[in-house]
């Protein structure tokens, strides 16, 4: 048995996503969408000073580049 996390991730994400989705909705008018960049750009600071604090792991610098070489593969596949 794996360990409980006192977090849902999958709900967090989507949270997130939504507010993403509202932000550059187009029925969303420019006060609300303003707002809401705002509360993602908090998120992102929190996470960053959050992440500060964090231990380095060892397999976290081939996992990191991993995910930019997909981060990459995607964006180019949109082009």
């Amino acid at each position: 048995m794996g360990y409980n996390y006192s977090y849902d991730i999958v709900r967090a994400l989507n949270e997130i996503r939504a507010a993403a989705y509202e932000c550059g909705n187009s029925r969303t008018d420019g006060f609300v969408a303003w707002g809401i960049k705002q509360d993602l750009y908090q998120v992102k600071w929190m996470l960053d000073d959050l992440l500060k604090d964090c231990p380095t792991f060892s397999p976290e610098a081939e996992w990191l580049k991993e995910q930019e070489q997909k981060k990459i593969l995607r964006y180019l596949k949109d082009e």
